[in-house]
């Protein structure tokens, strides 16, 4: 650049640097120059791209400026060698060939840059050496100049080639490597796709599966060509389905279409049923022919089946929603309604799509459909329902609204709505639902039948109130007995009136039989004018008979407590007279028990009636309560004779009671002659010889069964007494507790072999007025209860305790038998004793009495002022008490 610059004129380069006082030619040499510049830079570009590093150098020599190195070394080296050869052989004519073969070296290694400068060096030192004149730069014969130009243009062309070569070479290596590397990733990225991958040629014949692949696939039929594919893989659509060869997505793909997820049903290696898509494209070659087809398969087998079966669920909550026999309805939280089943456009009046679409519309919706509370007033919006649902409030059981509501076409309907709010996954509240029952026949019921029970009330009051007392206008009765002998007339026409007014028909006859002799006697008629009141009582036959009827078989079944209904226009009635032009009767029986006492007859008169079973139930049912009213009378009567029967049997009681008296005072006598004497017997004996040991066993219990029989004794006495109320107490202040220990102790004597333990207060007065013996006895009574149906091998607890109330409590706990609830209602009656309990006891208790101690004792404590009773668990125990009142300070009852 340097030489070109100095040689141009003083214009040119004022040119370049842009002066103003441009020539006319300033602008063809300004192109000219632009043109050797970009040369330039292509030139030096080229060398750019083909000067390289050999790959096989260390990677500590692998810098642009070693290679220039070696390629001036190599040329030093080169011209050595060839001094020496033309020293040797003066006749060595290939001067420049070593520098050419340095040139090459440099040029397939290093490439045109360092082999051009390999190239300029080899020449200046082939000039400089070889030639003469030896060691200068002389250019003297054109022999010279041949030698020096051919070894450049050699030079040259070796450079341009070899680094050409070279670099395609290494470019073939890099693109080789780069094919592996991206062989390897393609291999990679087709086992990772999640899904299997098939790669076809051009005939549809798999060349390449993926290890999801292979495994769909299977070894079998890994190789498999399109036209076994139908055979080999039972290609169908998901329904099942045949599909065709060419609806094969490997056969569209090769017909240059693109597939995208197309579903298919297939058999996988183990002949299974799998669902897939498919999704297939067409493979290309450099010339843009299609030589294959890839393919990726998604298995979505158990996505396919759930989808169906969510489908096959929503086909059944659809079905089952709409199979609801209550009106359900969606309510979103924007007030729309989202869906509704048919209950509910039937009970809203909804019958066509119009009606449909203005009920979806809430302005509609609020203008047509009205909805009130059960006494009328209207409701707000944001009193409705799905209003307050949607304000999280759940409407059921007692809570849901009741609603009387005007549909679409105009009907009045008795609803109760329930329903809860519909939150999303978040929780968020998202609409309501709300679930409508038409009530309007059951509240039409409910009242009907809250009617009838007042009627059926009132009917019963009429059995024991009197008729003369009640008021026709507003059916209030007194609570005046029944009294008289027309009591039955007036209470059956009171219950005629009122069968009347439940069932609204127009009359209403009650008739009664007698059971002996089964002679009719009419005893109540309403429902006629006075005047034809009066001629019904003068037509009724006198001792008229049951089976006076026509017709037996109607008989039999009244008889039998069945309803009758009549036609009287049919045979053998309509021979009959019917002055009151009656069509259908009714006759319901009235039985007591499955006596027949009378029938109650019924009628419409000459209107078409038809009879509803619950009619026939309600008079059936009337006719049960005026059978009463007869059977009353009939018991009226005989309690009257019995109240007779009832003051004989008492007197007859009371002298059994001075019966038993003068007898237990006549047996107390002897008894302790016989006691006294026996007791001084076995006391004698006891001082005797040891032959006498089995006489005194004799005596000992014989003086067992004298004290048996002379507390038997004393317990008819004291029935005796109290019955007749003579039971006298000698009362005076002592301490209860002192008689509770003396009394422990004496039983413990008395049964050596039993435990005994007693509990008393500590530095506690127990003083009460009493009679010591008696309370000693009402002890000593439980004490004994509690060795007979104990185990002897159990303690008896003994507890004095004062209670909170000025009272002072005894108890004692057991651990036998027990008893049962029931008995424990028992046990304190006379004569009342427990069954099916043994006595566990020894010997000296298997006398278990008359079932006259408890008695005894609750009496002795009720005149005492206390209480008794008993807490008692079966096969665990029982606890008798009695409580007695404390004797306050300072005070003392005689």
């Amino acid at each position: 650049m340097s030489v070109e610059q100095s040689s141009l004129p003083p214009s040119n380069t004022n040119n370049i640097l842009g002066s103003e006082q441009a020539p006319p030619n300033s602008t063809k040499d300004g192109s000219a120059l632009k043109r050797f510049a970009q040369l330039w830079r292509a030139i030096y570009h080229w060398f750019l791209t083909h000067t390289f590093i050999p790959s096989w150098l260390p990677k500590r020599w692998r810098h642009a400026t070693f290679g220039y190195v070696i390629a001036i070394l190599l040329q030093i080296l080169a011209i050595l060698l060839t001094l020496f050869f033309v020293k040797v052989f003066p006749s060595f004519a290939f001067n420049g060939l070593l520098g050419v073969l340095g040139i090459a070296l440099i040029a397939l290694n290093w490439g045109a840059g360092p082999s051009a400068v390999a190239t300029v060096v080899g020449a200046g030192l082939i000039d400089y050496f070889i030639p003469p004149p030896s060691f200068s730069w002389t250019l003297n014969s054109a022999k010279s100049i041949v030698e020096i130009l051919l070894f450049l243009l050699v030079g040259f062309i070796l450079t341009v080639v070899a680094s050409r070569i070279e670099r395609v070479r290494q470019d073939a290596e890099i693109l080789a490597a780069s094919l592996t590397t991206e062989r390897s990733r393609l291999e990679a990225v087709i086992e990772t796709v999640p899904g299997a991958v098939s790669i076809h040629d051009a005939q549809g014949t798999i060349i390449k599966l993926n290890s999801m692949g292979l495994q769909n696939a299977g070894a079998d039929r890994s190789n498999a060509t399109l036209g076994s594919s139908q055979e080999a893989f039972a290609v169908r659509t998901p329904t099942g389905a045949p599909l065709a060869l060419e609806d094969f997505p490997v056969t569209r793909a090769l017909h240059g279409e693109t597939v995208s997820d197309m579903k298919v049903r297939y058999l996988d290696a183990d002949g299974r049923d799998r669902f897939s898509t498919i999704s297939a494209a067409p493979l290309h070659d450099t010339e843009g022919t299609i030589d294959g087809a890839v393919l990726i398969t998604h298995d979505i087998t158990d996505l396919y089946l759930s989808e169906r079966e969510a489908a096959t669920h929503a086909s059944e909550l659809e079905a089952i929603f709409e199979s609801i026999t209550d009106g359900v309805f969606v309510f979103s939280n924007n007030q729309q309604i989202s869906r509704m089943n048919s209950a509910f456009r039937e009970l809203m009046g909804i019958t066509s799509q119009i009606d449909a679409e203005r009920f979806f519309q809430p302005d509609e919706r609020r203008s047509q459909v009205t909805a009130r509370t059960e006494s009328g007033q209207l409701l707000s919006y944001d009193q409705l329902p799905q209003s307050r649902i949607l304000r999280g409030e759940v409407l059921k059981g007692a809570n849901a609204a009741e609603l009387v509501i005007q549909t679409l076409d105009g009907r009045t309907r008795e609803v109760s709505v329930s329903g809860a709010p519909v939150r999303n996954q978040d929780g968020q509240l998202i609409g309501a639902l709300c679930i409508c029952r038409d009530v309007t026949e059951r509240r039409q019921l409910e009242r009907r039948t809250q009617e009838t029970l007042r009627a059926l009330l009132a009917m019963a009051e009429a059995l024991v109130l009197t008729p003369e007392h009640t008021s026709k206008s507003t059916g209030k009765l007194t609570t005046q007995k029944l009294e008289g002998p027309n009591t039955a007339s007036k209470v059956a026409e009171r219950m005629a009136e009122l069968t009347c007014s439940v069932l609204g028909c127009q009359r209403v006859s009650i008739t009664a039989v007698e059971p002996e002799t089964e002679i009719l006697y009419p005893i109540a008629v309403v429902g006629l004018p006075p005047e034809q009141e009066r001629q019904w009582w003068a037509e009724q036959p006198q001792d008229a008979h049951l089976h006076d009827g026509p017709d037996p078989i109607l008989t039999a079944r009244l008889l039998a407590n069945e309803v009758l209904l009549i036609d009287m226009r049919e045979p053998p009635f309509n021979a009959a007279p019917n002055p009151y032009n009656i069509h259908v009767m009714l006759v319901a029986p009235m039985c007591a028990g499955n006596q027949l006492v009378g029938f109650l007859s019924l009628d419409y008169g000459e209107n078409e009636h038809s009879y509803t079973s619950e009619e026939i139930a309600l008079a059936k049912a009337v006719g049960q309560l005026a059978a009463l009213v007869i059977e009353r009378e009939r018991l009226l009567r005989e309690r009257a004779d019995a109240h007779a029967s009832e003051l004989a049997l008492r007197e007859a009681n009371r002298r059994m009671d001075e019966f038993l008296g003068m007898t237990s005072h006549e047996l107390k006598t002897p008894l302790t002659s016989i006691k006294g004497n026996t007791q001084l017997t076995v006391r004698q004996l006891h001082n005797s010889m040891q032959n006498m040991q089995k006489m005194q066993e004799m005596m000992v219990s014989t003086e067992r069964q004298i004290r048996l029989l002379d507390r038997l004794v004393d317990d008819l006495l004291d029935i005796s007494r109290t019955q007749s109320h003579q039971l006298q107490l000698s009362l005076a202040s002592c301490d209860l507790s002192t008689i509770v220990q003396d009394t422990v102790e004496e039983q413990r004597r008395v049964w050596p072999t039993r435990t005994i333990r007693l509990t008393l207060p500590e530095n506690k007065q127990t003083t009460i007025n009493a009679d010591a013996s008696r309370i000693s006895q009402v002890i000593t009574n439980y004490l004994s209860n509690a060795h007979r149906y104990s185990f002897v091998d159990r303690p008896i607890d003994v507890t004095v305790q004062l209670q909170e109330d000025q009272q002072v409590l005894v108890a004692i706990e057991d651990q036998g038998t027990g008893l049962s609830e029931e008995e424990q209602s028992y046990i304190w009656e006379r004569f009342h004793r427990v069954h099916g309990i043994e006595v566990e006891g020894s010997t000296q208790s298997a006398y278990a009495g008359l079932g006259l101690g408890l008695y005894i004792c609750k009496t002795i404590i009720e005149q005492h002022g206390g209480s008794v009773g008993v807490e008692s668990t079966p096969d665990v125990g029982s606890t008798f008490w009695f409580t007695l009142p404390l004797l306050h300070e300072g005070k003392t009852e005689l």
